[in-house]
């Protein structure tokens, strides 16, 4: 006759479950997020890609954070009607999948990525007047390769539609309700003025409270946020 388990018994084999389960479910979380971090990767590098497109249409400018149109104006993407036109609705006709202005990782907002607005701010808006409300030429950017045009963000959360006129911007010096600086593993994707996507390491201030402006130990390397190339 076969002996029954102890309860002793049962109690380790229950134990040894909790400490694999301790120990592997960080492991999977940190694989997930990976898959998502790569999958982000790739929607930033689709948006660089249109931005070098719309840049070579339009003798080399860079698109607006918001360009004003007539009213009734139909939005590429989300199909609103508004008297504005987003980052991401001039930049549409060069992607054409919605899905692609949205973090993998943030699904509960209709969009997870923001606009630099140090790169252009309002388009088309009668006597403003500055670099904000100018077009923005790569050829004005100091450093192409190392300023930051698009990364993830936070500050839009609607799930009705792509038509807030909140939608996300990015501002400086880096702002809690504006940019995202660990979604990903502990960093951020960005999207440079010359094109290219690249995750950066950022690494909160311990003393960060999570209010106010976001206090990095440190900032992502060589990552600059003006025309002039100031970090």
């Amino acid at each position: 006759m076969r002996r029954g388990f102890t309860l002793i018994e049962l109690l380790v084999v229950i134990a040894i479950i909790a400490i694999l389960a301790a120990i592997l479910f960080p492991v999977f979380a940190r694989a997930r997020e990976k898959a998502r971090q790569t999958s982000c990767l790739s929607n930033c590098k689709q948006i660089g890609l249109a931005v070098n497109m719309y840049s070579q249409d339009y003798d080399g400018l860079l698109t607006f954070y918001v360009v004003y149109a007539p009213a009734g104006t139909v939005r590429p993407v989300g199909g609103a009607t508004a008297s504005s036109l987003i980052w991401w609705d001039t930049l549409y006709p060069y992607i054409n999948n919605q899905q692609v202005f949205r973090c993998p990782s943030m699904q509960s907002a209709m969009s997870g990525y923001g606009w630099n607005i140090n790169m252009g701010y309002i388009g088309n808006y009668p006597g403003r007047t500055g670099p904000l409300y100018q077009g923005v030429s790569i050829d004005e950017v100091k450093y192409p390769s190392e300023t930051v045009l698009i990364a993830d963000s936070d500050w839009t959360r609607s799930t009705a539609d792509y038509a807030s006129s909140n939608a996300q911007m990015l501002t400086v010096p880096y702002h809690v309700s504006r940019f995202t600086p660990q979604r990903h593993n502990g960093g951020s994707n960005f999207v440079l003025v010359d094109g290219h996507a690249k995750w950066y390491d950022c690494q909160l201030d311990p003393t960060y409270t999570g209010t106010g402006t976001v206090k990095l130990t440190v900032p992502p390397a060589g990552l600059k946020w003006t025309m002039a190339g100031n970090p």
